[in-house]
């Protein structure tokens, strides 16, 4: 999956400069170039020095409220 195919298909949005600083600092990640957070999952393409463009991605589970475990999905630039 390329990024642009990942960017339609979560439908994420980009960041401006303080928000997107704020998250790569708690994801301990270079930058994060996109996201989407909504009550139940949260979706963001981020840039990891080595690991190049990845999507990072999580769900919440209606049962017990908790989440179900990071997807980390490498991505094609």
């Amino acid at each position: 999956m390329t990024v642009e195919q990942a960017i339609k298909k979560y439908k994420l949005e980009p960041l401006n400069v303080y928000t997107a600083k704020a998250k790569a600092k708690e994801l301990n990640v270079d930058e994060v170039l996109y996201m989407n957070v909504q009550k139940t999952k949260y979706a963001y393409i981020v840039k990891d020095g080595p690991r190049g463009y990845v999507l990072y991605q999580d769900e919440m589970s209606f049962f017990n409220k908790m989440y179900k475990g990071l997807k980390m999905t490498p991505l094609d630039p």
